[in-house]
């Protein structure tokens, strides 16, 4: 079951393609990430905090660190010019703990991405992650070798902003006139593809309902990728 479908084109026919990758992509089920976070807290805290009352999903790793560090009323002045150390803390935390990442690819996902490559695609990933962090999750399920550019949230906090880089590094791949189209799982995705004018199909495999998605309004919403 799909919602009615408003893409400009057929689904298969954008040029290139921006995908999420939690929840969109894959199914992390381990903490190894979350405790990264916990680590940097503590670091530029100087005291145990957690991520309790942050809204995660959506958002990015550093909108996250700045939502928990304001909730613990931690002054931005005491953390931001360490934003350089905690990216690489963070990524090197992640890395010395990869083996116990526990990533499942979403059904169907390589399915879509073999068929949009085949179409003769570009592909990219536009996420909330940082770079090193979901470059471990994406080599570790054989999922990396599908993309040419990506968007990563080390140096935005915003995801529009994550999202407008991809675009940029699309654009310069396929030139000006390119279309392309958002795959995301999240409310936040949809804002974000449209606030860079983009089309969304939006899947709901990661912690969002299919009802609560076509509340933004997605050009196409999917159960599934199996939908296609």
């Amino acid at each position: 079951m799909t919602s009615p479908n408003t893409l400009p084109r057929a689904w298969d026919g954008f040029d290139a393609y921006l995908f999420d990758i939690d929840g969109t992509l894959i199914e992390c089920t381990d903490a190894t990430h979350y405790f990264a976070f916990c680590d940097a807290l503590k670091t530029l805290s100087g005291r145990e905090l957690n991520l309790d009352g942050v809204v995660a999903h959506g958002n990015t790793d550093i909108g996250i660190l700045r939502d928990a560090l304001a909730l613990a009323e931690v002054p931005d002045a005491d953390w931001r010019a360490r934003l350089p150390e905690i990216r690489a803390t963070m990524g090197s935390f992640v890395e010395a703990r990869k083996e116990q990442l526990c990533t499942t690819v979403l059904p169907r996902v390589q399915d879509v991405l073999q068929h949009l490559q085949r179409r003769g695609a570009r592909l990219g990933v536009a996420t909330g992650n940082l770079e090193q962090i979901g470059k471990l999750k994406l080599k570790q399920t054989g999922l990396l070798q599908y993309f040419d550019f990506a968007g990563w949230s080390d140096n935005d906090e915003y995801r529009t902003d994550v999202f407008r880089g991809a675009v940029e590094q699309a654009l310069a791949l396929c030139g000006s006139h390119a279309a392309l189209c958002v795959l995301g799982d999240t409310p936040a995705d949809i804002l974000a593809a449209h606030a860079n004018g983009l089309p969304v199909i939006a899947v709901a495999t990661g912690i969002f309902s299919f009802e609560r998605l076509m509340e933004e309004k997605p050009e196409l919403c999917l159960h599934s990728f199996e939908d296609l």
